[in-house]
């Protein structure tokens, strides 16, 4: 169920390959404009190549692709329209008028652009700031967890230190979240995929998540049929992935739930599912799910939006794929497929 997101290939894509396309778009609407003659424009898709170039390029590949989209459509009127022929005055103001426009939208696309960019960077920047005292923040309760459990201290002081690390915790997977969502818009994020056995990234990420499950009184069941799957992947990112998914159904699930995270080989695939016993989610709403700030129910969820994203881009990087299976009332069931490491299983489950 994997799905062709065609504006982040394009912004994978180098300046060569894009500047190409855009070429190759711009001769496809000249010779449409040109073989439909003056009773069938196809005026405004001169647009598409200007666009992309001036978004996904820069302003000046932008300020080209215009100029050349104002000289072929001028030639295409002049040459296909008999009439204009003995007029010379108007297929010239045409092309003036159209060069504007095209100007026009270049430069409102790039700015555009631009803004979005710094946007990004100054985003990138304060999060980045943020996870150090963060960090000091986890270590310092760490530091106080360890004392109170030799002082045995009373059980009230004991849970606001767990609430803090719990806290503490989430707010450290959604920082290295953001910080890794562009790279892996951009295929910039290295991926170092390795045999990994689905038990063992189970136990690792369910340990994270045990103290948000606690206090919210739901329980989490694993299950890994056979025991010695394993998978090709990367186990940092991975098991953020297994994290995400956790966290997002503990927020969901019902006080004293439960979830399953189960995990099953199918042909060459392991499929893992974590699945919750909330409200479920509305058809209406499952397409906006795995999009970037897209929200639940109307944004009632208090999410950011981004925990989805985060696991289709780093499950889509690892050549997965990732979907979801839910009914209103029935809970709901987030899955992902992995590539089975086959070769590797009977080594693993030897040592």
């Amino acid at each position: 169920m994997k799905t062709f997101d065609l504006l982040t290939y394009l912004q994978r894509l180098s300046k060569l390959p894009l500047i190409v396309l855009c070429a190759i778009l711009m001769g496809l609407v000249t010779g449409i404009d040109w073989f439909s003659g003056p009773d069938l424009s196809a005026s405004i898709f001169y647009l598409l190549p200007i666009s992309l170039a001036a978004w996904f390029v820069n302003r000046r590949t932008g300020l080209a692709f215009s100029l050349i989209g104002a000289i072929l459509w001028f030639a295409t009127d002049y040459f296909t329209n008999p009439d204009l022929i003995m007029i010379w005055a108007i297929p010239f103001w045409n092309a003036m008028v159209r060069l504007g426009f095209f100007l026009i939208v270049v430069f409102s696309l790039a700015t555009l652009r631009r803004s979005r960019q710094r946007q990004e960077d100054l985003l990138a920047f304060v999060i980045h700031d943020l996870r150090a005292p963060l960090g000091n923040m986890l270590t310092a309760l760490d530091m106080l967890q360890a004392r109170d459990t030799a002082e045995k201290q009373d059980s009230t002081w004991r849970e606001l230190i767990d609430l803090g690390l719990s806290s503490g915790q989430r707010m450290l997977i959604l920082v290295d979240s953001l910080l890794d969502l562009s790279r892996l818009e951009n295929g910039k994020l290295t991926v170092q995929r390795e045999t990994v056995l689905v038990a063992k990234l189970f136990a690792e990420s369910v340990t994270q998540v045990v103290l948000t499950a606690e206090f919210k009184q739901v329980t989490i069941n694993q299950l890994v049929e056979p025991a010695g799957t394993a998978v090709f992947a990367d186990p940092s990112l991975t098991q953020r992935i297994v994290v995400n998914l956790l966290n997002n159904a503990i927020k969901f699930s019902p006080q004293q739930g439960t979830i399953t995270l189960q995990a099953a080989e199918q042909n060459e695939e392991v499929i893992i599912t974590v699945h919750d016993e909330g409200e479920g989610i509305p058809i209406e709403w499952q397409q906006r799910v795995f999009a970037k700030y897209g929200q639940v129910s109307g944004g009632k969820s208090g999410g950011s939006g981004l925990g989805l994203t985060f696991c289709k881009l780093a499950v889509e990087a690892q050549n997965g794929r990732i979907w979801l299976e839910s009914e209103a009332g029935s809970g709901t069931s987030l899955l992902f497929a992995l590539p089975l490491a086959k070769d590797q299983m009977e080594e693993i489950i030897e040592s």
